[in-house]
């Protein structure tokens, strides 16, 4: 009884921690839009709408991705060229532990989904990309069209 009473003493005592589960680094299939549309961007474009920018040019100036970052991402642009969505995915999650603001990763990982069929996740995750563009309007070019072909494909 004494053992009770103490144990009952020290748990009233005690701070009250909420614990989580870890989580996941892809967001939920049902995230509100937020704004409207993308402005269209009137600039000339430099290079053709379909070849991707490379993994150096979607960051700004003073904030370089790392080596590491770049060599992940060009390996996932190959595995989605090479048809290998599911690789291609678990190497983005991996580089999300490293940068997890960085929008070509979220697009690219759209763009896995989207290969995959999962299209509901597809337009999260471009949403998500969208949300960390802002200062590349290349990649909101980019999640716009993907988010169009993901909406025709859920039908």
């Amino acid at each position: 009884m004494m053992i009770v009473l103490t144990v009952f003493a020290l748990s009233a005592c005690a701070d009250r921690r909420v614990v989580t589960a870890p989580g996941t680094h892809i967001p939920p299939d049902n995230v509100p839009q937020i704004g409207g549309p993308a402005p269209a961007d009137t600039r000339v474009a430099s290079r053709p709408s379909s070849v991707s920018p490379s993994p150096e040019e979607v960051r700004p100036a003073s904030k370089k991705r790392s080596k590491a970052l770049s060599r992940m991402l060009r390996k996932a642009e190959r595995q989605l060229d090479q048809n290998q969505p599911d690789a291609a995915f678990n190497t983005l999650e991996q580089a999300l532990s490293m940068d997890g603001r960085d929008p070509l990763t979220w697009h690219l990982m759209a763009k896995a989904r989207l290969a995959q069929g999962r299209y509901r996740q597809a337009v999260s995750l471009a949403k998500k990309s969208d949300s960390l563009a802002a200062e590349h309007p290349e990649i909101k070019k980019k999640n716009a069209a993907l988010i169009r072909k993901a909406q025709a494909g859920q039908g």
